[in-house]
């Protein structure tokens, strides 16, 4: 019989009511409320001033109502999905409605000694007002939560949710009230005095047994788990776990953003690669970091590229005075562009298209703008493209890096910080040594000069960018997406990673912390094996590594390691303030010398990528080529 009323009664296919329309069914329970309550304190011989006539003086209650309705705007959640919010709306609209007439009838005695209204009468009329409004929204809820919950129910996902806090049961609450795709079975905990408990009326089980274990003994394949609550080594392993058994992790919005009028489905997203190569998240809170580039103009080179952009988006929060991008691509210049004048529309951003290896055209930026803080972030960075061009990675990372170097030396720059990789370290391929080359002529740059005021030259050196422009994970995506094979070179090959907004966050640090000629190195953490990048790439598409898509080792290409390194063999660091930041004490060469290679280098047409690497092993003894397989 019920099944048959549900079926009658489709509420589901009721579209929401519009906010007007919502604020005269208030006003109409208000009306009746207000109505009926002076009634009964009549009834009960209560007499009234006779100041006003009584329908003036209910209009005046009604007015005042509907006035503070529109300022706390009670209308604006959907009934439906009502929530603490709403309730709290609606009082604070009738409370401040109450002291609104209570202020007025206490200023009317004082001034003709005599009352107009009856507080006790308003006090229970607005009492049983606020009452009514909110019983008439928990049954609507209600109505709705029972004519469509048995058919929610049976579609619903079952899910768990990791941990008992105010985030999590915030969230709780919202399952709970939608539970159209999702039920919420029970919490897990690891306070063993919860254990046995309900919160909202959910079971919370803390037991001793692993937190897998207990997910796949009740067959669940749906889990919330908030980032950072549990220590970090148990948080990996445990998304480690969930990726091999097939159990879908999610992250949530934090509980200042749930809304009564949002879907609990939106605020969860599963959990990104970048959330699970697991670094703790680094903000900058720095005083020093933030009064560097404010009113200051900045210029990024390379400032349409995956690390010049989050530069450039970065240092605009710290409410500069002018940004200058330079890129060579127009495409993602266009881009930026279009990007900064949305997100930041109060900043002001020039966009040049130059090539840092023409010097004439860097000159006129720079004498243009006058730039004070300067990001050199523009080189080629792919191995496998610049081992057969190996004279544009000469032209570009180390004569590139010279002209805008002699640029900021010339307009009297304050600061000059250079993004060089860790493949500068003990090079095995041109890249690296290009990059090796280019650390060599700014540090010898800085402490060539004799100047007071010294260009500040700063070197930044870290491993692989998650999600930057031809990064593996990019490769590995759309390898998956077109349903394999994924191609890895090398079955132990590993890399350092940082996801792009970390990188960029330790770039501007250290570029800020430096004095001059530094080589800072950033903690990337534990290297992770590009085997197992690829596994976990696969199992968070939903499918089995090796079994649904495969993965396939290319061998080795020319240049390239099996490991990265940070630091060069006979380099001690030193630490920082920041415990990610260090101070890598690598030898700084004669800036004379220097200059006499860069004229050897720029003079000679190398017809030979080993001609070339002869005259580099000059200044860079430790580049061993690898050879070709």
């Amino acid at each position: 019989m019920q099944s048959k009323i549900r079926a009658f009664i489709n509420l589901k296919k009721l579209t929401f009511l519009p906010n007007w329309s919502i604020l005269i069914i208030d006003f109409v329970i208000s009306a009746l409320v207000a109505t009926s309550n002076f009634a009964v304190f009549k009834f009960l011989g209560v007499e009234f001033y006779n100041v006003l006539p009584s329908v003036t003086r209910l209009t005046i209650l009604l007015g005042v109502l509907m006035c503070y309705f529109i300022l706390f705007k009670t209308y604006s959640g959907i009934i439906r999905y009502s929530s603490l919010k709403d309730a709290t709306r609606i009082f604070k609209a009738v409370f401040s409605a109450f002291l609104t007439i209570a202020t007025f009838d206490t200023f009317y005695f004082l001034t003709y000694n005599s009352h107009v209204f009856v507080l006790m009468q308003i006090f229970f009329s607005t009492l049983l007002i606020c009452f009514t409004l909110v019983s008439f929204r928990i049954f609507i809820k209600t109505l709705f939560k029972y004519f469509t919950g048995a058919e929610e129910q049976k579609k619903a996902k079952n899910i768990v949710i990791i941990g008992v806090n105010s985030t999590t049961i915030a969230l709780g609450e919202a399952l709970v009230n939608d539970s159209s795709t999702y039920k919420l079975r029970f919490f897990i905990d690891k306070n063993k005095y919860l254990n046995d408990k309900k919160i909202l009326g959910i079971p919370v089980i803390a037991k001793s047994n692993s937190i897998i274990a207990i997910l796949r003994y009740n067959k669940i394949k749906h889990v919330v788990l908030i980032k950072n609550y549990l220590p970090e080594n148990e948080e990996l392993e445990l998304l480690n776990d969930c990726l091999r058994f097939k159990i879908n992790v999610y992250n949530a919005k934090l509980v200042s953003d749930f809304d009564s009028d949002v879907s609990t489905v939106k605020s969860l997203k599963k959990y990104t690669i970048n959330e699970l190569m697991f670094r703790d998240t680094i903000n900058i809170d720095n005083p020093n970091v933030i009064e560097t580039f404010k009113e200051r103009t900045v210029l990024v080179t390379g400032g349409a590229g995956s690390i010049g952009s989050e530069i450039v988006n970065q240092i605009a929060k710290f409410n500069p005075h002018r940004i200058v991008i330079v890129d060579q691509a127009e495409t993602p210049l266009n881009s930026i562009q279009l990007k900064m004048a949305a997100a930041f529309p109060q900043i002001t951003c020039e966009y040049e298209l130059v090539d840092v290896t023409n010097s004439n055209e860097i000159q006129s930026v720079f004498e243009k703008y006058k730039p004070e803080i300067v990001f050199h972030a523009a080189a080629y960075k792919h191995v496998p493209v610049l081992e057969n061009n190996f004279m544009q990675a000469i032209k570009v990372n180390v004569f590139g890096t010279k002209n805008v170097l002699d640029a900021a030396l010339k307009f009297e720059s304050k600061r000059f910080v250079f993004v060089s990789t860790d493949k500068a370290v003990n090079p095995t391929n041109i890249m690296g040594a290009s990059k090796r080359l280019a650390e060599i002529l700014v540090q010898s740059a800085y402490y060539k000069q004799k100047s007071a005021e010294k260009l500040q030259i700063i070197i930044t050196r870290f491993g692989n960018v998650l999600g930057s422009n031809g990064s593996v994970v990019n490769l590995f995506e759309e390898q998956i997406k077109n349903g394999g094979p994924i191609t890895v070179t090398h079955p132990d090959i590993n890399r350092f990673f940082m996801t792009i907004p970390e990188a960029c966050k330790l770039v501007l640090e250290a570029g800020t912390m430096g004095a001059g000629g530094e080589i800072f190195v950033f903690d990337m953490g534990k290297p992770i094996f590009i085997r197992e990048l690829a596994e976990k790439m696969i199992r968070l598409s939903g499918k089995e590594p090796y079994k649904d898509i495969d993965i396939v080792y290319s061998g080795l290409r020319p240049g390239e390691k099996l490991y990265e390194e940070l630091l060069a063999d006979s380099s001690k660091t030193l630490p920082t303030y920041h415990s990610k930041i260090l101070i890598a004490q690598d030898p700084v060469h004669c800036f004379e010398s220097v200059s006499e290679f860069l004229f050897k280098l720029k003079d000679n047409s190398f017809e030979t990528k080993e001609d070339l690497i002869d005259v580099i092993r000059e200044l860079v003894p430790e580049f061993i080529q690898t050879p070709q397989e």
